[in-house]
């Protein structure tokens, strides 16, 4: 009826503007914006709350930020998760920090122009934090969160524009809003390498600590951590491909090249390996693996 209407008047009124036209036109474009955000509720991840004090509890397999009231909860607030030797971040569909702790920094080195320190990463976009494979990488984790709509444990790696090489065992979850719907993803990591920061503990610590925030429960833990280590020292699944292909025989680039990765990384990846495990040579690395996994090899 509607577009009737807008022919009749827009033949009665040749050569002049379809005042018309513009309402109806206008109206629509009106109700499809509020039909497409009512669907899609993470485009307006920018506005959540995110008020130290508020508390961060368990909800629907992900989280719900509630305002702290007198009854006992065995929540904790932002503030408190900030606090933690821990990187912890709020970021949206589209790739943005919406607020972040003081571990999520793009450096530590003082006094270099240039820098995000985490009051500076509210509102950044990822890419200007991190380089496009892992952007892409780091939106698809986060919008896979969103979409299952459950906390999912991934293993995150890779390089910043500041070409400092990050690893992480990171625990990602949707963040609810009122109406139950998933508006942004909240994540809490823990450093495969403690070393990139001084106040980071050890990966063991730094998990158990992730664990005693209430968020996931032991069982989660149990279900969600596969056995990727060798003796006492964990491994990143991605460490555990290099380091099999490399005991099979295969070369740095070969290896890069059945992983889709570059060689300076499956370089790095084992040089990580190897100071984990506190060897020096291939060949140390190789009888040190074997001494773990297959110890009756060796006697």
């Amino acid at each position: 009826m509607s577009i009737i209407i807008l022919n009749v008047h827009t033949m009665r009124n040749r050569g002049k503007t379809p005042l018309l036209l513009i309402v109806i036109y206008t109206f629509h474009h009106i109700m499809y914006t509020f039909t497409y955000s009512l669907s899609f509720p993470s485009l307006n991840n920018m506005k959540l709350d995110t008020n130290p004090e508020l508390l961060i509890q368990p909800h629907r397999n992900g989280v719900k930020l509630v305002k702290p009231n007198n009854q006992f909860t065995a929540s904790t607030t932002i503030e408190n998760l900030f606090s933690m030797p821990l990187i912890s971040y709020f970021v949206n569909s589209n790739d943005t920090f919406i607020d972040a702790n003081h571990l999520t920094r793009v450096t530590n080195i003082p006094k270099n122009m240039g820098y995000y320190s985490d009051m500076d990463l509210k509102d950044t976009p990822f890419n200007a934090v991190f380089p496009k494979s892992v952007v892409e990488m780091l939106g698809h984790n986060n919008r896979q969160v969103l979409s299952n709509r459950k906390m999912t444990l991934f293993d995150e790696a890779g390089l910043r524009l500041d070409d400092i090489h990050f690893s992480t065992i990171t625990f990602k979850f949707p963040v609810y809003n009122a109406t139950n719907d998933p508006v942004a993803v909240f994540g809490i990591s823990a450093l495969t390498d403690n070393t990139l920061y001084p106040e980071a503990e050890p990966l063991a610590k730094a998990l158990d600590r992730i664990i005693n925030t209430g968020l996931i429960t032991q069982s989660q833990k149990e279900m969600l951590l596969p056995n990727m280590s060798i003796g006492d020292v964990y491994l990143s699944k991605q460490e555990l491909r290099c380091l099999q292909l490399l005991i099979s025989g295969k070369t740095f680039k070969l290896i890069g090249n059945h992983l889709k990765l570059s060689a300076r990384t499956v370089e790095h990846y084992i040089e990580n390996i190897k100071h984990k495990l506190h060897v020096k040579t291939k060949a140390e690395l190789i009888e040190k693996v074997l001494q773990q996994l297959w110890p009756d090899i060796l006697r």
